[in-house]
């Protein structure tokens, strides 16, 4: 009887601990959203401020020059898996720390930036902060798979409840001639120091022994592979021995596939977040339009990312990828013409959502995916392994887009890099379903 009676007591304790740890993750997640969406989403505003006002350039040329100005700065961003790789040596809390203080300090350069160059720099650590988000271990650490994908929803739609947020604060700060804008960093600050706060201060339910993640193989929503075992890639020196796990974990055959599944959907995140907000912005839409995109679109993309997520737990993960990139093509292309061509600024703020959702939903998961593949003790490895395969995509497709977005302007390059690396991810996701088939024939 007593030994029931503590066992119940420990169930309660650590369901309160858990709770309270999503509880804590969702608001990080909050503040990680707003300061990934906030670039984009000023963009037009930006370079006016630093560009087109005090230089006389063209909204387009403005655009390319700022998108050239990004480039070294984004290389930031590459740091990320080598960072990444340390969340198993440090932990999860202090990787967590780091995180949320890189998105105060970001937001405080920006908010204060009185040049191109300093913004710049402030996006540069922004990147840096934002790319070191580790929810999805968390997810995967503590979450029964049964109901990983709906969790791993929920926290895309506490994203898109902060990218709300962007579109109702600049309505409320920033005038008809654009200025004020900067204030909207004011957010990161103020949510990355009460974060960091609560951070340093909470304990976190332990994360303890070495089971063995399930393989991602044979059921329902799982590929074909098995799990790669801890023994296989972990050290206990300190070192995170980049190469050689990277070695380790891509022996794995479903795992190597999902490594280059999202290294090819990478390419494809300039055509879906780059000239969006400018697009409308200088097609003629006033200030009021804007807003109502910036605001419709999240709503859009808070729907299917839960959708997608519940989707995911219900049926195979892959099918559910494969859809999201089909129909993030078909919306992004419909957005991309629509603009300026007499479409109502809610159906355009739709296909935004459509566009974003349902692209973000499929990368997401194929990164849920890759870390379910292998064992507890190298997860976050793994994770930096997908994050180094999906970048390596993102920046050659960052890079180039940067190059000729000049001469083929905002609409042209955004359809040539959201069309063709979506195109080529759905023929590479449908080889390798079909190679499976033949194996299993």
């Amino acid at each position: 009887m007593m030994n029931d009676k503590t066992a119940d007591s420990n169930k309660r304790r650590l369901a309160v601990a858990a709770i309270s740890a999503v509880a804590l993750i969702i608001l990080v997640q909050f503040v990680d959203s707003y300061c990934t969406e906030m670039f984009g989403k000023t963009q037009s505003l930006s370079v006016r401020t630093f560009l087109m006002d005090p230089r006389g350039m063209s909204s387009e040329a403005a655009v390319a020059y700022m998108s050239r100005g990004m480039l070294p700065f984004y290389l930031i961003g590459a740091l990320t898996p080598f960072i990444r790789s340390y969340t198993d040596i440090i932990g999860r809390k202090m990787m967590m720390i780091i995180n949320v203080a890189l998105l105060a300090v970001g937001s405080a350069v920006c908010l204060l930036a009185n040049n191109l160059w300093i913004y710049l720099l402030g996006n540069g650590i922004l990147i840096l902060g934002y790319s070191l988000d580790i929810h999805l271990i968390y997810i995967v650490d503590a979450v029964d798979r049964k109901h990983r994908g709906t969790v791993r929803g929920i926290c895309g739609g506490v994203s898109m409840a902060a990218a709300m947020c962007i579109p109702l604060l600049r309505s409320l700060y920033v005038d008809g001639g654009g200025h004020n804008w900067q204030i909207l960093y004011a957010v990161g600050i103020v949510g990355g120091l009460i974060g960091l706060v609560l951070v340093m201060l909470y304990r976190f339910p332990n994360i303890t022994g070495s089971k063995a993640a399930p393989s991602v193989g044979g059921s329902a929503n799982r590929s074909e592979g098995k799990s790669v075992d801890s023994t296989e890639c972990s050290t206990d020196d300190g070192h995170i021995h980049f190469i050689k796990t990277f070695k380790d974990i891509c022996r794995d055959h479903a795992t190597r596939n999902l490594l280059i599944s999202i290294s090819v959907v990478g390419l494809a995140t300039a055509g879906i977040t780059y000239y969006n907000e400018p697009l409308c912005a200088f097609s003629g839409m006033g200030e009021g339009n804007v807003n109502t995109v910036l605001l419709i679109q999240p709503i859009a993309s808070l729907a299917i990312n839960v959708l997608t997520g519940i989707l995911a737990d219900k049926m195979e993960r892959r099918y559910v990828v494969q859809m999201g990139i089909a129909l993030s093509l078909i919306s992004g292309m419909a957005f991309t013409l629509g603009v300026g061509h007499g479409v109502s600024s809610v159906l355009l703020g739709i296909l935004w959502g459509c566009m974003n959702g349902f692209y973000f939903s499929a990368e997401e998961l194929i990164n849920l995916m890759v870390m379910e593949s292998v064992d507890i003790s190298v997860r976050g490895r793994a994770s930096a392994m997908s994050t180094l395969s999906y970048g390596i995509g993102d920046q050659l497709g960052i890079f180039a887009i940067s190059l000729v977005v000049g001469a083929l302007g905002m609409r042209w390059a955004k359809l040539v890099f959201l069309v063709s690396p979506l195109v080529i991810a759905m023929v590479v996701l449908r080889r390798k379903e079909i190679e499976k088939r033949r194996k299993h024939a």
